[in-house]
């Protein structure tokens, strides 16, 4: 007869279920598989998991500080529209550090192999565009930004925007069908590339902010557009 599980395992076990249902959640909300405003009870979460309450419980619990859901008592759990001061609160802190890595990659004026990465994602931006594939679009535009960062070589501040790219995700995904692709904004991106190139570290910061900036404007004006953000 094997031996009754310790304590320690129940708990390790529950633990890990629970970050099953948590990890599971979160990829299907920030996705938009679970779209805003959709209901579940409980129970509908139980059986899809096949998990007992409690693990599922304590994963809403989290998803709930991330505000990403909001659990309504006796009436199982609904996913939050965003809100404008989470979208606001995430771009800051995402727009500064991209900022701050275009200037420290200008400091010291990188060459055309470095500079490479980016031209290709701009190639890429204007063949998507001119295939109107919105995907492809908004993909080249963030390996953009996400190799603008990495070449700071800045582990640390590397790491920080991935985290706020991951909490921006489902407003990506939600405006994509919402806000049609915009010619100038390879043009825009091509002139980072080129502030890059001359070491001019000040005109770099400033154009990636204002890119930045017209890109959560255009985000927020659909997302109220079509009523999916909380205000």
């Amino acid at each position: 007869m094997a031996p009754a599980p310790t304590a320690e395992a129940i708990i390790k076990t529950r633990e890990k279920s629970t970050d099953t249902v948590y990890q599971a959640l979160r990829e299907k909300i920030l996705s938009n598989e679970l779209r805003p405003g959709t209901q579940m009870l409980e129970q509908e979460l139980v059986q899809l998991f096949g998990v007992s309450r409690t693990p599922v419980r304590e994963a809403l619990i989290r998803l709930q500080n991330e505000h990403l859901v909001q659990i309504i008592p006796r009436h199982g759990v609904r996913v939050r529209n965003v809100s404008m001061t989470d979208i606001e609160e995430v771009f800051q802190v995402q727009t500064s550090l991209e900022a701050t890595a275009a200037s420290t990659a200008a400091a010291r004026k990188p060459g055309a192999r470095e500079l490479k990465a980016l031209e290709k994602a701009c190639t890429e931006m204007e063949r998507a565009f001119a295939k109107n594939d919105r995907e492809a679009w908004s993909a080249a535009r963030e390996a953009f930004y996400a190799r603008l960062v990495e070449m700071s070589d800045n582990p640390r501040l590397t790491q920080i925007v991935g985290e706020c790219s991951d909490q921006v995700r489902r407003v990506r995904e939600l405006t994509l069908r919402l806000i049609d692709p915009d010619e100038a904004q390879a043009r825009d991106l091509r002139a980072i590339i080129e502030a890059l190139r001359q070491g001019d570290g000040s005109a770099a910061q400033a154009l990636c902010r204002e890119n930045r900036a017209r890109n959560l404007q255009m985000q927020i004006e659909a997302l109220q557009r079509f009523r999916i953000l909380d205000v």
